[in-house]
């Protein structure tokens, strides 16, 4: 091999480990530590626009009632409590005008076994709404008429007063 074409290949050889050098020492590493920020939402009240009754009732008999829930959250709930909302003083069965029912002669509460029901309280429910929807459900045996109920209820729809017990059902 000639001495240029070697003195050459020995140039090339320091610029090419030169080069890698330089390339190594460009890319630098670059740390830090710091804080990453977020902020949580405030949980919105469920809101229960209708807590009615369609059921066929009478002295004595038991039957459905419908609650209707709103979500308004950017998550989704699970309802695990339906309560009878006499704590207030408020009247806590009402009757849609028209009626002449002074004495509804309506009790609330988990009648399933057709007794005489759990205090006004139905729990253990999966009633399961996403996030900003509006539902309707179906509370199995939840009313009861008892049986001195005066004539004027005859025909009478009757809306319930309650409140509900959730959490979010986020997976």
């Amino acid at each position: 091999m000639r001495k240029s074409t070697k003195r050459a290949a020995v140039i090339v050889a320091t610029l090419a480990v030169t080069g890698a050098a330089s390339a190594a020492w460009a890319s630098w590493l670059a740390n830090g530590e710091g804080n990453a920020y977020a902020q949580a939402d405030t949980a919105k009240e469920l809101v229960i626009t209708e807590a009615m009754t369609d059921a066929t009732l009478y002295p004595g008999a038991t039957g459905d009632s419908t609650i209707k829930i709103e979500n308004p959250n950017k998550y989704p709930v699970e309802v695990t409590k339906v309560v009878w909302n006499q704590s207030d003083g408020a009247q806590a069965v009402s009757v849609q005008p028209g009626s002449h029912c002074n004495n509804t002669g309506i009790y609330f509460g988990d009648f399933s076994q057709n007794t005489i029901g759990s205090g006004g309280v139905l729990s253990g429910l999966s009633l399961k709404l996403a996030a900003g929807e509006t539902k309707t459900f179906t509370l199995s045996k939840s009313i009861r008429m008892i049986n001195n109920v005066e004539d004027g209820c005859q025909g009478a729809k009757f809306a319930i007063k309650v409140k509900v017990t959730g959490a979010s059902d986020a997976s």
